[in-house]
């Protein structure tokens, strides 16, 4: 993925600017702090999903609109990002956070999944764009307290292994391909058990069914076991018959909660005709009680501000959470009529049973329901879908021996790679803790001031690093500014001239950020595209230019 350009609008200070990037090395600077370095990049990557819970003090992204130009693979695509709705270039629709996060999985031809902390077995859980973005961005407030990349995101916390099972995914040594395969072979070895048991039950059911076959065609019915069988026929219908009951009451509930969202949705787009028309006095009806209303008077029921962009945001949410509720209206509608069918083939087998107890007929059921013939060719199938299981048993057992052999081989390359970087870093750096880090050892990394940054720097460079060579997908590397405390130059000049090695060197995009000062410790300046930043980053004079670029389809 290659990032193209980054428009943000503010529409309730109608403020607005686009920042344009290059394909390698981009260096987001200021002459002075607070100007909105940490704002900017924190933007980039919100606007690609990430969920950054923490943004500088005065900017309001709840009252923004994001708009990121992209390249995948060589293909041109464009998000647009407003509070947790999602418009990208190839799809007409709105998407969720989720849809967007299964959207940028499918452009990326990745499949990531992880463990829950809450799940007792080795089921794995699809993820969200956070934990796509994770191992690429460093966030100035969250990725400094000493510990690697776990701490980057709240939404991390649901998850049992982070960032182990996140870095193992992008670097391709997860154990993810061999615990579907293992779980996919364990179901199978459930299947053959099971089958197993049936061949055995048939078998005897069948010698049995042999040797009394003559005593079948005299046998009577046992009416109390009939009787038996018809009370609790009884007990189902009624049982069932609750339940359409309860599900019916819960449709009705969610088709109210429809016919509100789009009563309102009636009135949200008439205020858009009037805000478009620019008519100043215009009276409203309300849906609800059919008063007349002002604009004015509308606008505060809704508790909305006159913006045709946060109007455009409710109007959208409310459909989205109508196709919602109709999506779970029409789940209820199918279990209705799976019980409906349920409720009929229950109530034609009891009416059938009366009929047997009001004639009292002797009949024998089990020569018609198990024919020694049914038996065999049951026992039959059985025995072939046994032999195919157990055929693809071996298959996926060679398997997950092979995708071992070659993680073992490749998890040992990179943790060389690991070693010769961290220690080719601490030449420079000096530091006691990194000699004592072990690959994939993600522990706290204790202590405090640039010690501690420098040693958090150089486990961070050398995972991002790998994940340049190793990684099985692309994403812009960002690393907010690392420095938070007063050094020496010669602390910096060391620093920074390991960040121009190892990261500004990397031959796809990267973003990092810091103070003008500091530009002075890089040898190779004139190579990276300088983004210097003056306050405020948002003007008025570049608000109706953009306005219309982060405009969907249908506004």
């Amino acid at each position: 993925m290659i990032v193209e350009r980054l428009i943000i609008l503010d529409y309730e200070n109608e403020v607005a600017n686009e920042f344009s990037f290059s394909q390698n090395a981009n260096i987001i600077t200021s002459d002075r702090t607070t100007i909105g370095k940490s704002s900017l990049i924190k933007s980039l990557y919100y606007a690609l999903g990430f969920e950054i819970k923490q943004f500088p003090h005065g900017w309001n992204f709840n009252t923004m609109r994001f708009r990121v130009d992209i390249l995948i693979k060589g293909s041109a695509y464009s998000i647009i990002r407003d509070n947790t709705l999602f418009y990208v270039s190839d799809s007409d629709g709105v998407l969720s956070l989720k849809e967007f996060s299964e959207w940028l999985e499918e452009k990326l031809s990745i499949n990531m999944k992880l463990k829950l902390k809450k799940s007792k077995t080795n089921e794995l859980s699809s993820v969200y764009a956070t934990e796509i973005l994770t191992s690429f961005y460093l966030d100035q407030d969250k990725s400094w307290n000493g510990y690697i990349f776990k701490n980057s995101s709240d939404s991390l916390g649901r998850y049992s292994n982070i960032p182990g099972d996140i870095l193992e995914y992008v670097l391709g040594i997860s154990n993810q391909g061999i615990l579907e395969k293992e779980n996919e072979k364990s179901k199978n070895q459930k299947k053959v058990k099971q089958i197993k048991s049936k061949i055995e039950v048939l078998n005897s059911l069948q010698e049995e069914y042999v040797k009394n076959t003559k005593m079948i065609d005299t046998s009577p019915y046992d009416l109390k076991k009939l009787k038996e069988s018809f009370n609790n026929y009884l007990n189902q219908l009624s049982r069932i018959s609750s339940e359409i009951s309860v599900k019916k009451k819960e449709i009705f509930a969610k088709k109210t909660k429809q016919d509100l969202n789009s009563q309102d949705n009636v009135e949200l787009e008439k205020i858009m005709t009037v805000n478009k028309k620019t008519y100043k006095d215009v009276e409203l009806e309300c849906i609800h009680c059919h008063s007349k209303l002002t604009l004015e008077q509308s606008l505060t029921r809704l508790k909305l501000k006159n913006n045709l962009l946060e109007i455009q945001n409710m109007l959208d949410f409310n459909n989205k959470e109508n196709e919602k509720l109709q999506n779970e209206i029409e789940e209820l509608q199918n279990e209705i009529a799976e019980l409906d069918s349920k409720y009929s083939t229950l109530s034609k087998r009891k009416m059938e049973i009366k009929e047997i107890l009001n004639l009292k007929e002797y009949i024998d059921l089990e020569s018609k329901r198990l024919a020694n013939e049914e038996f065999l060719k049951t026992i039959d199938k059985l025995s072939d879908d046994r032999k195919d299981l157990e055929v693809l048993i071996k298959t996926l057992a060679k398997e997950i021996r092979e995708l071992k052999e070659d993680q073992k081989d490749r998890k040992s390359n990179i943790s060389k790679r690991f070693y010769e970087i961290l220690s080719d870093i601490n030449l420079r750096l000096g530091s006691t803790k990194l000699s004592e880090i072990e690959f994939f050892n993600f522990s706290e990394v204790k202590g405090s001031g640039m010690d501690n940054n420098k040693t958090l720097l150089a486990l961070y460079l050398t995972y991002i690093r790998l994940i340049s060579e190793y990684g099985v997908y692309t994403i812009p590397f960002g690393i907010d500014s690392f420095v938070k405390n007063e050094i020496d130059k010669e602390t910096v000049k060391i620093t920074f001239k390991e960040v121009e090695k190892y990261f500004l060197s990397i031959p796809s995009q990267t973003f990092f950020v810091t103070i003008s000062e500091n530009l002075q410790y890089l040898s190779s300046l004139d190579k990276y595209n300088v983004i210097r930043l003056k306050y405020p980053i948002l003007d008025k004079e570049n608000y109706q230019k953009l306005l219309s670029m982060v405009r969907t389809s249908n506004q």
